[in-house]
């Protein structure tokens, strides 16, 4: 017998795609923010999302734009099918799309040998610099909003902000960290700073891989125009901290796609604090015992710039 959250599953997708016939549907082990069910349909396999945190179905509709510029431009990302913005069953947004065949990397990583993680590790620096070739109007989000004409202006506005989230008895002193942010922009090639797509969230569940390749990449809600090596602060921490030949693997790769700047190992250190910033007020707000290790990492990173 089917439970209410299937039936209403199951409601909701013959609403969405008049028509089709539904064959079975299961629950999903994967994902950390949103519960996911598989349709067998007679249109083919279709994945039903619905998300646990930010129930907002603008956080929504910002992803399928996200993915939609970045499939435009030869990046391989799955396809919607459908947005319901609000089912009183479900009490959120239900987001329809197709389910894409492969494995995460995440789940393939541990079995690999250390030439099969180089391998991935320069299929994934590929994938990488060709989304970073994306360039955009301003620093903003894709839709335009929060729109900033220099990397320094978009990068204060955007500390000012998570500053006034943060706790500040675990960063110490704000203004310090204002400033030596600040003082790290300045210091960089103004004629390097163009705004490009970023993932905001690389890291290898969000990768699908078959035959040992990359096949798509997931889950764009935190995509934007800023500078590219934002999206090195994830990869850095995730991946290469802990397997470091892939990282040589990975920017060789990087550099063929999309060339690497003079300054780019000082915009590589600035990634890391502002994502060591960025995830001490996420933490915060829905993990908080992950929160003080992250405020340690910006109180370091301060003291290296003194």
């Amino acid at each position: 017998m089917a439970t209410d959250i299937e039936a209403a599953i199951g409601r909701v997708l013959s609403q969405a795609c008049p028509g089709m016939r539904i064959h079975s549907l299961s629950q999903l082990s994967a994902g950390y923010t949103s519960s996911h069910w598989v349709a067998d349909t007679d249109e083919g396999p279709l994945l039903v999302k619905v998300p646990q945190r930010d129930r907002d179905p603008e956080h929504l509709r910002r992803l399928m734009t996200n993915a939609r510029v970045a499939a435009q431009h030869g990046i391989p990302v799955v396809r919607y099918r459908s947005l319901v913005p609000h089912d009183p069953a479900l009490d959120g947004p239900v987001l329809i799309q197709e389910f894409h065949e492969g494995d995460t990397a995440s789940d393939l990583w541990e079995a690999l040998d250390d030439g099969g993680r180089e391998a991935l590790c320069r299929d994934l620096g590929d994938v990488v610099g060709r989304l970073h070739s994306i360039t955009g109007p301003g620093f903003a989000d894709v839709q335009g909003s929060g729109s900033a004409t220099t990397l320094g202006s978009s990068v204060a506005s955007e500390v000012d902000m998570l500053l006034d989230q943060a706790q500040a008895d675990m960063l110490g002193d704000s203004n310090a960290i204002r400033t030596a942010i600040a003082t790290a922009v300045s210091q960089l090639d103004d004629s390097a700073s163009t705004p490009a797509l970023t993932h905001g969230d690389l890291w290898l569940p969000n990768f699908l891989v078959s035959d040992g390749r990359i096949t798509c990449v997931l889950d764009f809600e935190h995509a934007r125009y800023t500078d590219r090596f934002r999206d090195f602060g994830k990869l850095d921490e995730h991946i290469f901290d802990t397997f470091p030949a892939g990282r040589r693997a990975f920017l060789d790769s990087y550099a063929a796609a999309c060339p690497l700047p003079d300054d780019w190992e000082q915009r590589v250190d600035l990634a890391h604090v502002l994502h060591a910033l960025t995830m001490h007020v996420y933490f915060l707000r829905w993990t908080p015992q992950w929160a003080p290790q992250y405020a340690q990492q910006v109180k370091e990173w301060l003291a290296n710039q003194a």
